[in-house]
């Protein structure tokens, strides 16, 4: 019996520890502002549930959804995204009823997603490369896009803490397991439809008639159905589509080097080939890998990498998380001591920029720190994201709504400038007002992030 609880404990223990650095990591960023798309909405349609309850989703919402409909205060920072299925928010509204203050709420609503990450992670290298593989689950916390996702509110949170979980049950053949965690995914975010693909292909490696898969698809079909009736249209689309076979290309290339190759991931490649020589467990090897190619597929061909056509780069790397969690559990089950290299590569690209954007890093947070620790004078022109943080207090970067502030944006007229100009290194880029002659008066560092104030020569 005792040795039977020793053996238990063994192997629970590598999901224990990557649990305790995820929520450990969390903790330790309790006060780190909100940002970008949980900041415009998300919260607030968490905020707003929370005062009307859940007459928001049967009533407010599908009117809102409606040309002409006033929001509610929450969003004029920001247009609320009314496509995606409302199980990520109604999830938030629940931690925003503790008494603390709104962003800090936020991020104790992560807690438990970062234990179903770190456990989840633990159990799938396991049952990849065995026992040895599992411990590098703690090391997966430290991948920069990882980090980064787990203090941002978005819906891509949840579909990443889930994505590892339903690939486990994929592997033990549990298929009403895999149906809940699927489901549940795709109830958070449409992508989790991409989940059956690899459901599909254990059927046809076992030879096997599995139902499990079906799960994904009748989730969002029943959201489908849902929001046509509402609104009369239906569900979130592409954001950008190639428009040439070379653009597709580029795409590919462009979302495949994101996953497999960025932030030094490419170190890990030729240790892995090399342990397959060595793979005894094919069976896992040959799943997971096409559920790598289902997601590099999908968003390198309906490329939901909204962005790159702008001057700064936002490409959405939090969509690819999944694949690049696939890839590289990978890499460790055929190698173990690649799990050195993740750790490694992810404290030191932890804070770095990144040319695909601030969703890479923890980059972006650290440019809303910088916001916060900046002396803005009265009367500057900010960026609509630091405009949005400066008025929103539950965005953690005031407790007093500022209101002596003016919003520029990419087209607006240099002759209108009257005033101070703050340039923040991510997110709005100055537009015309780089016509102006400018001198910097003052600068706001944290880590690479950077907040400068500009006046006219």
């Amino acid at each position: 019996m005792y040795a039977r609880r020793a053996v238990t404990r063994a192997r629970h223990a590598p999901g224990l520890l990557a649990a305790l650095v995820g929520v450990a990591f969390v903790l330790w960023n309790l006060d780190a502002p909100l940002i970008e798309d949980g900041l415009f909405w998300w919260v607030p349609k968490a905020l707003r549930l929370t005062e009307t309850g859940p007459s928001l989703v049967i009533d407010v919402l599908p009117e809102a959804a409606r040309p002409g409909f006033t929001l509610p205060p929450q969003w004029e920072g920001g247009l609320p995204d009314y496509a995606h299925p409302p199980l990520w928010y109604m999830y938030l509204a629940i931690f925003l009823l503790l008494p603390v203050k709104t962003h800090v709420a936020v991020h104790l609503a992560a807690l438990p997603i970062a234990v179903l990450f770190g456990t989840g992670m633990a159990a799938l290298l396991r049952r990849l490369g065995g026992p040895q593989a599992a411990w590098a689950a703690a090391a997966f916390v430290l991948i920069p896009p990882v980090a980064a996702q787990l203090l941002r509110p978005d819906t891509d949170l949840p579909l990443m803490a889930l994505t590892p979980w339903a690939l486990v049950f994929i592997l033990d053949r549990r298929d009403g397991m895999f149906a809940l965690v699927a489901g549940v995914a795709t109830a958070c975010k449409e992508p989790g439809i991409l989940l059956a693909a690899p459901a599909v292909i254990a059927c046809l490696v076992d030879r096997r008639k599995g139902w499990g898969w079906l799960a994904p698809p009748l989730v969002l079909a029943g959201w489908a159905g849902l929001h046509y009736a509402a609104t009369g249209w239906g569900l979130a689309s592409s954001e950008r589509l190639p428009d040439s076979f070379l653009g597709w290309l580029s795409d590919l290339g462009t979302v495949a080097w994101i996953v497999l190759g960025e932030q030094g991931r490419w170190l890990v490649i030729p240790a892995a080939i090399w342990g397959l020589t060595k793979a005894p467990r094919r069976r896992g090897l040959l799943i997971v890998l096409a559920h790598v190619v289902v997601q590099i597929g999908f968003f390198g061909t309906l490329n939901f990498l909204g962005g790159l056509d702008r001057l700064d780069a936002h490409t959405h790397v939090r969509y690819l998380i999944p694949g690049m969690l696939g890839a590289l559990a990978l890499a460790v089950a055929l190698f173990p001591l690649n799990a050195v290299a993740v750790a490694i590569l992810g404290v030191i690209f932890l804070h770095r920029p990144s040319p695909h954007g601030p969703e890479s890093s923890l980059y972006g947070l650290d440019v809303a720190r910088a916001v916060r620790d900046a002396e803005i004078p009265a009367d500057a022109w900010v960026g609509s994201y630091a405009w949005t943080q400066l008025t929103r207090p539950y965005a953690g970067v005031v407790d007093t709504p500022r209101d002596d502030l003016r919003v520029y944006r990419f087209g607006t007229d240099p002759a209108e400038i009257d005033g101070p100009i703050v340039e923040v290194c991510e997110g709005e880029p100055l537009g015309r007002l780089q016509e102006l002659q400018l001198d910097e008066v003052a600068r706001f560092e944290v880590h690479h992030a950077w907040v400068r104030v500009l006046e006219r020569r």
